[in-house]
């Protein structure tokens, strides 16, 4: 049977970058102790979709944290969008997640199309949290 955990959120978390740019954040857990495998959706087209926000759901109801994260430039991001060029923000997001009290040190990442596009770019900068 699967947990059906109660969920928390915490929405527009700034996570910093490299550069001094803070990039938006929000946040969905199971409200349980200990930490969780994280799940990270990084997006151009906001993190407040609706299908976003209900997958973030489901996913932090079955025990998993789930981290929505709006692009650079993008919605509540800060910093300059330029298409296709989310390596450093992608790793340093990963660092930052890794680093949390709630994530068990393995991050996943989901999303299709440009979703996707940002998994490739991050990838080549192996973060230890990445699987």
């Amino acid at each position: 049977m699967l947990p059906n955990y109660d969920v928390d959120m915490q929405l527009d978390v700034k996570v910093p970058m490299r550069d001094g740019i803070n990039l938006s954040a929000d946040i969905y857990l199971p409200r349980a102790r200990g930490s969780f495998p994280t799940v990270l959706m990084r997006t151009p087209y906001s993190n407040n979709e609706d299908g976003m926000v209900a997958k973030a759901r489901r996913l932090a109801n079955n025990g998993y944290a789930c981290v929505l994260q709006d692009c650079r430039g993008r919605w509540d991001s800060e910093g300059t969008y330029y298409a296709f060029r989310e390596g450093e923000d992608g790793h340093d997001t990963h660092e930052w997640i890794g680093n949390r009290e709630w994530c068990s040190g393995r991050i996943g990442m989901a999303g299709s199309s440009y979703g996707g596009a940002v998994q490739w770019r991050s990838a080549p900068y192996a973060s230890r949290y990445l699987k």
